[in-house]
């Protein structure tokens, strides 16, 4: 594999990467592990990926899905507290009785809330590989070609399990909606 742009030396690779990239890898980690472990799990990701720069290719890819799929190999070390907090959102959600002043009505507010505890229900009850692939692309906005990359799978499994995760998802919303 080719490394990083090969003029540079690797420690001013890392500086380019983490300048690029670290927002983007920080917000990535703290909405899946929470504030309290963002910083670390980020360092963890830099520190990985440089001890890996030679095996970066730019031909499989873009260096920000390179680096996010580091960061969810670290996340992987994490999954449980990853499944509590999605799970304690949930609770907050269905629990909370105050609206924002965004929802007009408090029926409105209170119907939202419901919806995103469940939505949070069923994100926890993903399977991992799944629950990647929908936040990388949910919250992260990245492109199909970035999830290629951060996931290795093919563009047409992204293609095909987003579709599913989303079919799955509003058929559970629509069957809760009219109990």
């Amino acid at each position: 594999m080719k490394p990083l742009h090969d003029a540079h030396s690797p420690d001013a690779e890392l500086r380019r990467l983490y300048e690029s990239f670290v927002d983007d890898v920080y917000r990535f980690v703290a909405r899946r592990l929470g504030l309290e472990l963002a910083f670390d799990v980020t360092a963890d990701t830099f520190r990985i990926a440089y001890e890996r720069l030679s095996s970066f290719d730019p031909h499989q890819g873009s260096e920000r899905g390179w680096l996010y799929g580091i960061a969810m190999n670290v996340i992987r070390n994490h999954r449980r507290a990853e499944h509590r907090r999605l799970s304690a959102l949930a609770r907050i959600a269905r629990d909370a009785t105050a609206t924002d002043e965004t929802f007009g009505r408090v029926e409105d507010g209170i119907d939202a809330h419901s919806r995103l505890a469940r939505v949070l229900d069923l994100v926890a009850e993903l399977s991992a590989d799944d629950r990647d692939l929908l936040l990388l692309y949910a919250w992260e906005r990245c492109s199909y070609h970035d999830i290629v990359t951060a996931m290795q799978i093919p563009i047409g499994t992204v293609r095909s399990r987003l579709n599913r995760i989303r079919t799955t998802i509003t058929a559970h919303i629509e069957v809760l909606s009219h109990e």
